[in-house]
C-alpha cells in the first residue's frame, strides 16, 4: 500500500488522474486491448476530469462499469452515471456502448442480478478482475455501497449485490462486492478534506474493520491519495 499526501485537492486530483492515464495507456497496450475500469461518484468524478481530460487517452479503450450506483433514473442528480457521463465520459466522447449503466427500471436485487450479466459481457465467467477500481471514502469509512458493519462485508458469492437500506440516501442501491475489488490489478482511493481526518487512521491501521480497510488486492497494488487536511492525523 503506498499513501499519497497533496498540499491541496487539485494536486491530489492530478497525481489520480496520471495514475489513470498512465495505467490506461499500459494495459489497453497489453494482450487484452482493452482497459478496464470502475469508478465511484461523489466527488471523484469532479477532481480527476480535467487532468485526464488533458490526458492523451485512448478512449476507445475504456470499458467503464461504476463500483456502485444508486437506483434512480440514469438521469436523476444522484446517479454516479450522470454525474461521470457529465463531467468526463461525455467530453471524452467515450463511447455509449462502452459505458455500462445500471437498469434503473429494475428492483434493485434485479438491476444487480442484470449488472452481474453486464459483467459477464467483458470478463466472462470469471470473477471479475479490473484493469482500475477508483474509490472514495465516507466520513464513517464506507466505500462504494459498502457501510459499516452491514451484512454485505460478509458477501463472498456475489460479485454485485443489492442494498435496500442504506445509511445514506437513497436507500436502494446496487455494489461491487469485496472479492471483485479485492481481485483488481490496482485501486486507488481518492480522500480529501478535513471530515476524512478522524477515519483514516482507523482504515488505515493493520486489521481494520471498516469497508475501506477492508479493501486490499490481494494480488494487485494499492494507492491512497489524500490531501493534508484528510490526512492531518496521520503518524
Amino acid at each position: 500500500m503506498t499513501v499519497q499526501i497533496f498540499a491541496n485537492i487539485n494536486d491530489l486530483g492530478r497525481a489520480a488522474a496520471e495514475l489513470t492515464a498512465r495505467l490506461s495507456a499500459a494495459e489497453a497496450s497489453a494482450a487484452r486491448g482493452i482497459f478496464t475500469v470502475a469508478m465511484s461518484g461523489g466527488s471523484l468524478p469532479k477532481l480527476i476530469a480535467p487532468g485526464l481530460l488533458a490526458a492523451n487517452i485512448d478512449w476507445s479503450s475504456w470499458r467503464v462499469f461504476f463500483a456502485d450506483e444508486r437506483c434512480v433514473p440514469l438521469d436523476h442528480p444522484d446517479s454516479n452515471y450522470r454525474l461521470a457521463l457529465e463531467l468526463l465520459f461525455g467530453p471524452a466522447n467515450v463511447p455509449a456502448g462502452h459505458i455500462f449503466p445500471i437498469n434503473p427500471a429494475l428492483s434493485p436485487a434485479a438491476a444487480a442480478d442484470d449488472y452481474q450479466t453486464k459483467l459477464r459481457q467483458v470478463f466472462g465467467d470469471a470473477l471479475p478482475r479490473f484493469d482500475l477500481i477508483l474509490l472514495g471514502m465516507g466520513e464513517d469509512g464506507h466505500t462504494a455501497s459498502l457501510f459499516p458493519g452491514h451484512l454485505l462485508l460478509s458477501e463472498t458469492t456475489r460479485n454485485v449485490a443489492p442494498i435496500f437500506n442504506s445509511p445514506k440516501p437513497p436507500p436502494e442501491r446496487i455494489t461491487l462486492t469485496l472479492p471483485v475489488l479485492n481481485a483488481a490489478r490496482h485501486v486507488a482511493f481518492v480522500a480529501a478534506g478535513a471530515g476524512k481526518a478522524d477515519v483514516l487512521p482507523q482504515v488505515l491501521a493493520p486489521g481494520s474493520a471498516l469497508p475501506a480497510g477492508l479493501v486490499q488486492p490481494a494480488s494487485g497494488q494499492l494507492t491512497w491519495f489524500v490531501d493534508e487536511a484528510a490526512a492531518r492525523r496521520l503518524g
